[in-house]
């Protein structure tokens, strides 16, 4: 077994998310590890799988804005992508050091990142504060980001990475928002809720969460990209190879893509 390493550049939000889905769909195949890491060529608002978007967000705003919205086949709420850098991991169940569980999945996975963020030169910890999760959930309009989980990488007491899973009978994927700029607090911006609420939000994002650019000014995306790779390498115990799609692979995800799209509509 080794780890499928996979660097896309920006690429559309469509794109993206179907590109997961199928990562998911071979790993239930055949017995895979696949690391991806990816960027968006325009801001997109991914909403969680149960979200409805015109409840959620200001999509009229968004489309001005020159933006875009995406359901993600993973659970959590709406995300800004615009100046991030995201991960996928995704694997076949089979593979026993991954975790039988959601927890013990973003435990391990939790590891691999703050690794990953210690070797980039970022001290991190995982969140471990029920009490604070509660809080931040009881409020049913706040964007993923003001909603930590268990294990979710914090830095100073602030958040640095939001992350979703979705699990299958034979594989998981397990995604995650990386902002590199301070332009995920946008997300307030293009809420459905009043102008006063947005505000509330605006200053929680301040408050509660951070990015690359505050926890490492330095640190250069390319750079950030080696070291998740190195990261995940060390914890795992596993060697890495990097690998590119094949022209019968992106015919595939397009073909996720196309069908996705489709059911978004009717949705």
């Amino acid at each position: 077994m080794v780890l499928e390493v996979i660097r896309d550049g920006a690429l559309p939000a469509g794109y993206n998310m179907a590109a997961d889905l199928f990562l998911l769909s071979q790993c239930a195949r055949e017995e895979r590890l696949v690391l991806r890491l990816y960027g968006w060529d325009r801001p997109a608002v991914s909403l969680g799988c149960m979200q409805d978007a015109p409840a959620v967000l200001d999509l009229a705003k968004l489309a001005a804005d020159g933006g875009c919205w995406v359901r993600r086949p993973t659970g959590g709420r709406a995300v800004l992508h615009d100046g991030d850098l995201t991960y996928s991991a995704v694997f076949s169940r089979s593979v026993a050091a991954l975790g039988a569980t959601v927890a013990q999945t973003y435990r391990l996975l939790s590891d691999c990142l703050k690794t990953g963020l210690a070797l980039a030169g970022i001290t991190a910890q995982t969140h471990d504060s029920a009490y604070d999760t509660r809080l931040a959930r009881s409020q049913t309009r706040l964007p993923c980001f003001l909603a930590p989980n268990r294990d979710e990488i914090m830095v100073n007491g602030r958040k640095l990475i939001g992350s979703a899973q979705k699990r299958t009978a034979t594989a998981v994927l397990q995604h995650g928002s990386i902002p590199l700029t301070p332009r995920f607090r946008d997300i307030a911006g293009y809420s459905a809720a009043s102008p006063a609420r947005q505000e509330v939000e605006r200053r929680m994002l301040q408050d509660k969460c951070t990015c690359v650019a505050e926890a490492a000014p330095r640190l250069t995306e390319p750079a950030l990209r080696d070291a998740l790779v190195a990261g995940f390498g060390r914890v795992l115990e596993i060697r890495t190879t990097e690998r590119r799609w094949s022209d019968e692979e992106r015919a595939a995800i397009d073909a996720v893509c196309r069908d996705e799209t489709a059911g978004s509509r009717n949705r």
